[in-house]
């Protein structure tokens, strides 16, 4: 029978990539977004991920049955916090929560977060306080009420949420024997490079790229999804995947040092 899969920003990037790598698998793809794919032989419904109602309304044009749900919709820094927000960890929530009846037994969801999540555990509490709330609403409450604790940089903090979310969502999604796990992707060369490299600074973003050898594409990250969607893994579940080329292994194995990070040059 073949896989019925549900991608959100299968537009451009990475989920433009993983769309292609998946379609080549002769699977079913449903793909969420704000404008439809060029190129793309992919079912297409519109859906705002900052928005809850635009959210529901996907979903009731989604098949009642599916494998697998891949969240790759993102933005940057550039947006107002609370669209990256809701975007980046709110709607993926909502989203994940309002499919995961619907996805079989043996299926599987996909998160997308970053690098920049990967120290996520630093701010566990107040993280946690954020996964406490129930509901797309209640979270964008308890952000306006707590704007000091996440409005430094949005993009960081909404996938440091995401990454936390994971592990929560495990317990939940288990009961229905499906599996999430979470990709972290390191510098990829996408339509939101830009921005990030305003955001870190272009030194310091080449600088890092020059540690693995090079940058990443969509397809490196489309590689991996692949992999957790369809892939022989029915008992990887639950864990962080970073793909980046090794320059985390770099700073926890220390062949990376820290100390010539060009920011710590110039202070």
């Amino acid at each position: 029978m073949t896989k019925r899969i549900v991608l959100t920003g299968g537009a451009t990037g990475i989920g433009a990539a993983s769309a292609q790598k998946l379609l080549a698998k002769n699977v079913d793809i449903t793909i969420l977004d704000l404008v439809e794919p060029k190129s793309s032989s992919a079912r297409f419904v519109y859906c705002d991920m900052s928005n809850p109602a635009s959210i529901n309304e996907a979903v009731n044009k989604l098949p009642k049955e599916i494998d697998a749900l891949v969240n790759v919709a993102g933005v940057s820094n550039t947006a107002p916090g609370e669209i990256i927000m809701g975007v980046n960890f709110l709607g993926l929530r909502h989203l994940s929560e309002s499919l995961l009846p619907r996805i079989i037994a043996g299926g599987t969801i996909v998160n997308i977060a970053s690098t920049a999540a990967f120290d996520w555990k630093n701010r566990r509490s107040i993280i946690d306080d954020v996964l406490h709330t129930t509901s797309f609403e209640t979270g964008i409450n308890w952000l306006r009420e707590h704007e000091s604790e996440w409005t430094d940089n949005p993009y960081k903090f909404s996938k440091q949420c995401t990454a936390a979310y994971t592990y929560r969502a495990v317990g939940k999604a288990i009961k229905n024997k499906v599996r999430i796990n979470c990709i972290h992707p390191g510098s990829t060369g996408t339509q939101l490079t830009a921005d990030f490299k305003k955001l870190v600074g272009k030194e310091l973003y080449d600088w890092g790229v020059e540690q693995v050898g090079r940058q990443g594409t969509p397809e490196d990250i489309a590689e991996v999804i692949e992999f957790l969607t369809l892939g022989p893994c029915q008992w990887l579940n639950g864990v962080e995947i970073v793909v980046d080329g090794g320059f985390i292994s770099g700073i926890v194995g220390g062949w990376i040092d820290p100390k010539s990070f060009p920011k710590a040059q110039a202070e």
